[in-house]
């Protein structure tokens, strides 16, 4: 089988257990905390932005590193922060202590997924490329099934123990799996998507094999990096592409994360769920997402990525309009249905959209950079969420308004410009 898909299968188990515990678990964490410490809503839930913000200031930095030096490396140091943040998270007595071991997830979780994980899948996929990222945001679309995990870990035992556990079983199995990834094909002597190599051409993967590391032209893990067609950072940053994308993102950010931070509390409180069915409407998220992962990917490789971008952020809106005004319990299926396929569709069609619009030249640091820009909406939407609810007594009002701002989103998709030597026109060139 070709090694590239050895890259996507470990990217994937990576972000099953870094990402799916602390992103999708976070909210099974707020009752046992609240009930334990007296904490407000809010203030818990401003951890969970401080890791989402902290996640988006590093991400154009761990971009900017994994142009230069591949995602190997980081992707090692990442898997053994975020495991010994859990075990640090397990022992913390104040609100501050909270905080702390968040910022100190936010930076592992910086190096293990989003600019990090992409870039190395990318790099070894050019036309299976939306399939590759698809299969690979797998990971994450099943991480759903942690969210039961650590309930049930939390019910047998406590949240300390059940967080202790897991970050035991995350240095357990990730540091393996991040000795599989490699940065790029020319560093095994192949091609991109596993097309046979003719003899000059595996002489030229040799030599860049023996490159000096990088220099102020491009990444230090290979020449070839350099000759990746694309935009430079600077060219990117004069497109209207990019902002139109990135401000998108960043009001996706506000109303989803929004809901994966308060779901678990929302249908506890106002639906009367109890905590273990709540913790499974969670896992339904990231699990029914897996249709719009592989489906959109799937598309991805044949019509128009931009078209379903839009399509996708136009099912979030939606879904999160939906949570707002449910009644009844057999509504919620309902919202999953809608929600999570345009949830999943957005994390696998993205990527591919970025690679076809802006190329492979400075991938890394052009998604971390997209990634900062989204931050903004990822961090203000648990604590709007979370705020509201400690005036108001209620969720409603704030998913409802969360919902709405989702929906601006599609129309700046649908402005962006067309793919990369076009977009590269009103950049000045293709940075080539």
């Amino acid at each position: 089988m070709f090694y590239g898909w050895w890259v996507v299968f470990a990217s994937g188990g990576i972000i099953f257990l870094t990402g799916g515990t602390f992103f999708y678990g976070f909210g099974t964490l707020i009752t046992p905390m609240t009930k334990e410490f007296g904490w407000s809503r809010a203030a818990i839930a401003g951890a969970f932005s401080l890791r989402t913000e902290l996640g988006g200031v590093g991400a154009p930095v761990a971009g900017y590193l994994v142009d230069r030096m591949g995602p190997r490396r980081l992707v090692l140091v990442g898997v053994f922060l975020v495991g010994t943040g859990f075990i640090l998270l397990s022992r913390i007595q104040e609100a501050w202590h909270l905080y702390a071991v968040a910022a100190f997830i936010a930076i592992g979780m910086s190096a293990t997924a989003g600019p990090v994980a992409m870039t190395a899948v990318a790099h070894w996929f050019q036309k299976k490329r939306g399939r590759a990222l698809a299969l690979m945001t797998v990971g994450g679309g099943s991480s759903g099934v942690m969210v039961v995990v650590l309930a049930s870990l939390i019910a047998a035992f406590d949240w300390r123990t059940a967080l202790l556990i897991m970050g035991l079983i995350q240095w357990a199995v990730c540091i393996p799996l991040a000795l599989v990834v490699r940065n790029r094909p020319q560093d095994l002597g192949l091609l991109p998507d596993g097309e046979p190599a003719l003899p000059a051409e595996r002489q030229v993967a040799a030599d860049e094999r023996q490159a000096p590391a990088g220099d102020a032209e491009g990444p230090g893990y290979g020449v070839a990096a350099r000759q990746d067609e694309g935009l430079t950072i600077g060219q990117a940053l004069r497109t209207r592409s990019f902002w139109l994308v990135a401000v998108a993102m960043s009001l996706i950010g506000f109303g989803s994360v929004a809901i994966i931070a308060h779901q678990v509390a929302f249908l506890e409180e106002s639906m009367g769920f109890s905590s273990l069915m709540a913790s499974a409407v969670q896992m339904g998220v990231p699990i029914v997402s897996l249709a719009g992962r592989l489906g959109f990917g799937w598309l991805a490789d044949y019509v128009d990525k931009r078209k379903l971008l839009a399509a996708a952020y136009l099912f979030i809106g939606v879904g999160v309009i939906l949570l707002a005004t449910v009644q009844s319990a057999w509504q919620v299926p309902l919202y999953l249905i809608i929600f999570a396929p345009g949830w999943g569709g957005s994390i696998s069609v993205r990527p591919a959209f970025q690679a076809d619009y802006f190329g492979l030249r400075a991938f890394g640091s052009i998604q971390g950079l997209m990634f900062f820009v989204a931050s903004v909406g990822a961090f203000a939407g648990p604590i709007f969420a979370g705020v509201v609810y400690d005036v108001v007594d209620s969720y409603r009002p704030a998913f409802l308004i969360v919902g709405l701002t989702a929906l601006v989103a599609v129309p700046l998709v649908l402005m962006a410009g067309r793919p990369q030597r076009e977009v590269a026109k009103e950049a000045g060139g293709l940075g080539v």
